[in-house]
């Protein structure tokens, strides 16, 4: 689940994590519900940063020989990148209880006490020295009156939020710029499975920890917060524990190619970091426009079971079965409806769920796409405009 690593106010001892998603059904694999297009989370009303020039990427090392020493290569790794890997401390206050109205009046609007403010722990990494950019999970800093970035070196600043987007669970905190180590981001399209993955972070409070698997594998959707999909996971059997959350997993060079996201706590060798290539177009988009901009066709969809070809009389299973059409939708107006299964899209052929997902998201918002749709037994094609996700 996605964990922010809790500690008591008073100091003592350590208190687990708090649960912002529930993922623990999961094991067997996900079969729940894809929303392609639900609302996009609203983005944190932030100042701006000081530059308006573009996010850029440093250079990206070549595929490393996985004949090297292994541990001579992950020494090398942690090297590189640990100093740029930071330990992020939040203060937040829970929500206050409410008593029901008649109780409300008989004792007073006091009678509760004021919640007692809580601190949480994350990692972060920083990716702009100049600007003095970290870049986090969204629940890591969910919530935080305060934060403070501490860097292994000791230096510690006061953060404030930039920009929050919920639904990639990605944020970009604020620190005074200047001489700070930075990462690194590579690209996780081409991560082999089976390669080295290394995750540095700060679990359960212990500082600059490092753990070291294989990607198992790649491109892995799960629930996110609210429900809505977390998208272009990679999975890896490095440990990954509350408080990784927001910290970076690295190849064999110390390209860092995800973010550590996400844990199935009823599993082990089970972890999820939300793929580098998303992460830097969401970083582009924040820095240009203020928030993370997505393609939107505004359907509820769902892969073809038996149950679903038996009931509504289908030839194959191949297709994405339209469950739900959200109202003045680039899918409503094109005409699209419940039961409708979408065959393909500008011919490429959805065979399931994750085709669909896939094509839509390799589309720029603006571009119109021919859907082959099929209905009652018959086909037919429909023209859509992809919109942009709307904001919650």
């Amino acid at each position: 689940m996605y964990e922010r690593y809790e500690r008591q106010s008073s100091g003592k001892g350590l208190v687990g994590y708090i649960a912002v998603a529930l993922i623990s059904a999961l094991v067997g694999g996900v079969s729940a519900w894809f929303v392609s297009q639900r609302s996009l989370a609203s983005v944190a009303q932030q100042p701006r940063v000081v530059s308006s020039a573009p996010f850029t990427v440093a250079s990206v090392a070549p595929a490393g020989d996985i004949t090297t020493s292994s541990s001579d290569a992950v020494v090398r790794v942690v090297r590189r990148v640990a100093p740029a890997v930071v330990n992020i401390d939040t203060t937040y206050r829970p929500r206050r209880w409410s008593l029901p109205d008649p109780l409300r009046e008989f004792f007073g609007p006091d009678v509760l006490p004021e919640p007692e403010p809580r601190q949480g722990s994350g990692s972060g990494m920083i990716i702009n020295a100049k600007e003095g950019l970290v870049l986090t999970n969204a629940h890591v800093v969910k919530g935080a009156t305060s934060i403070t970035v501490s860097l292994p070196d000791k230096r510690e600043f006061q953060g404030r939020v930039l920009y929050t987007d919920t639904f990639g669970d990605v944020a970009l905190v604020k620190i005074p710029g200047g001489n700070l180590p930075t990462v690194t981001l590579g690209q996780s399209s081409r991560v082999p499975i089976g390669s080295w993955a290394i995750a540095i972070g700060n679990p359960l409070g212990f500082k600059n920890s490092v753990t070291v698997g294989v990607v198992s594998a790649t491109g892995r959707v799960l629930p996110g917060p609210d429900g809505r999909p977390l998208e272009d996971l990679i999975q890896t059997d490095a440990a990954i524990n509350p408080g990784n959350s927001g910290g970076p997993l690295c190849d064999i060079n110390g390209n860092v190619i995800g973010m550590n996201t996400a844990i199935i706590p009823s599993a082990q060798g089970i972890g999820f970091a939300v793929g580098v290539d998303s992460i830097k177009k969401a970083i582009t988009d924040m820095l240009a426009h203020g928030r993370v901009i997505r393609p939107y066709l505004g359907i509820l969809y769902t892969e073809i079971s038996s149950r679903i070809q038996s009931e509504h009389n289908l030839p194959s299973r191949e297709g994405a079965f339209i469950v739900s059409v959200q109202p003045r939708s680039p899918a409503s107006r094109a005409g699209l409806q419940p039961g409708d299964v979408i065959i393909s899209i500008d011919g490429k052929k959805i065979t399931d769920s994750d085709d669909l997902r896939r094509i839509v998201r390799s589309h720029r918002v603006g571009d119109t796409v021919v859907l082959k749709v099929m209905r009652g037994g018959r086909t037919w094609e429909a023209r859509v405009r992809i919109g942009e996700m709307p904001e919650e």
